[in-house]
């Protein structure tokens, strides 16, 4: 049965702050979130994660909820993304999971989940076998929604931090909305924090395309005994 909002065509037009975007029909959304959900590489123990069953335990908690939920419900006419750090258990991870299956499911368009250290791995490997390495990077810079989860956790070398830089740069270039996760210092400069993987250019640039939302509170894994 032909659908009526869309008159059969998977397609409808929006105007948004005085511009026309086509945008697909909800009659598409269980066929294509299916499959990108699929293709998503969310990981198995984060397949549950959603912002109703993420439980804030602070103010820094429940503004990083709020963040997330508005990235949602306005993408893809977003113009920032989402910079989330914090030590470790505070639900980082969980927030961008949530968010990107929240955008996947509800509003039908591709984002994927990537673990930084895990990409690094694979760039590796390629070198020694018939995969190429720009089509690994590729599928990362170029896909519509990023989650680049875990920043920091990997080596800190060179290679990686050009690696980063270049992800970061070309999203920054193409408007593509980025979520980053890290359990690295933010407010600092030390040799251990988050900047100081950025030369001033990519740093400046981090600023401009990402939200900054810092969030603290108790390790939830500790908690629970994980």
């Amino acid at each position: 049965m032909e659908c009526q909002i869309c008159k059969g065509t998977g397609w409808v037009i929006e105007e948004v702050r005085g511009k026309r975007f086509a945008r697909r029909c909800r009659c598409q959304f269980k066929k294509f979130s299916k499959e990108f959900l699929a293709s998503s590489g969310i990981p198995r123990r984060y397949r549950k994660c959603r912002f109703k069953n993420y439980q804030p335990q602070n103010q820094y908690q429940f503004r990083a909820l709020k963040v997330c939920k508005e990235f949602f419900f306005q993408f893809p006419f977003v113009s920032k993304g989402i910079l989330l750090y914090g030590p470790p258990g505070t639900g980082k991870t969980h927030l961008a999971v949530a968010t990107l299956q929240n955008i996947i499911e509800f509003k039908g368009l591709r984002g994927i989940f990537c673990d930084f250290r895990g990409l690094l791995l694979d760039l590796k490997s390629s070198y020694e076998s018939r995969t190429s390495s720009s089509e690994i990077l590729d599928s990362v810079r170029k896909v519509p929604l990023l989650i680049l989860d875990d920043v920091g956790a990997e080596r800190n070398t060179d290679w990686a931090k050009d690696i980063l830089s270049e992800i970061v740069n070309y999203r920054y270039t193409q408007s593509l909305p980025t979520v980053i996760t890290t359990n690295l210092r933010f407010d600092t400069y030390s040799s251990d924090s988050f900047l100081a993987k950025f030369d001033e250019r990519t740093e400046s640039r981090l600023y401009d395309m990402c939200q900054i939302v810092k969030v603290e509170g108790d390790d939830r894994r500790k908690a629970a005994g994980f």
